[in-house]
Parts: structure tokens; sequence; C-alpha cells
């Protein structure tokens, strides 16, 4: 999931990995990513084979998140020749490094909170 995730962001941000998008562009881009995320992420979570949501919810944040920074420090820094500081430049990939931990858990909470159907 993640290295789709990264493809298709870095598919859509050629040449320059969105560096020649308006800063409106990007916050948009930010936005439309995170939406698609809120159904997604509740769909992962209930296939699952356990119910310990918020513990799953930390994994799949792990396991999104850890992947998507290597991408990009590969893509960046090492094919690039960009330093560390790209985290800052990059602000628009940055985010997901951090917003994935809080949005996964707080969408694993709304989960518990759900009603369940009874026969």
């Amino acid at each position: 999931m993640s290295f789709l995730t990264w493809g298709f962001f870095v598919l859509l941000g050629l040449p320059d990995y969105y560096q020649s998008w308006p800063f409106s562009a990007k916050v948009a881009a930010c936005i439309a990513v995170t939406i698609l995320y809120i159904p997604l992420a509740p769909f992962i979570l209930k296939r699952m084979d356990n119910k310990q949501y918020v513990k799953n919810s930390f994994w799949l944040a792990l396991y999104l998140t850890v992947p998507l920074f290597i991408y990009d420090y590969v893509f960046i820094v090492l094919l690039g020749g960009d330093n560390m500081t790209f985290i800052f430049r990059y602000w628009y990939l940055s985010v997901f490094y951090f917003s994935f931990w809080v949005q996964f858990p707080l969408t694993a909470r709304f989960i518990m909170n759900e009603p369940t159907e009874s026969l």
C-alpha cells in the first residue's frame, strides 16, 4: 500500500516532485490524500482478524509511514542529491509521516464506538 501511494504521488508530481506547484495546490493535494484515506483506513482495519483496532492502527501507520519516508529519502536524497532538509522543503510529503499516526488511531476509536448489529 505504501509503495502504491508513493508511486502515485511521484507520477502525479513529475517532473520536480511538486516543487513547482503553487502552495494552494500542495495544500489541496494533502487534503485530497487525507480524504482518500478516511474510508480506506476503516476498510483495512475491519479486515484484520483481531478486533484490536487501536493497536492495529498503530501498526498500519508504521507500515505506511516508514516506507514512505524511506522511498522519499532514496528518491530525493540518494538519487536526487539533496540532503535531509528535504523534510522541510517537501513539507507536503512530510506531513504524512506524522498525520497517519493521528488519523489511523482516531479512525480506530471511531470503529470501536460504532454500534454493533444485533440479530
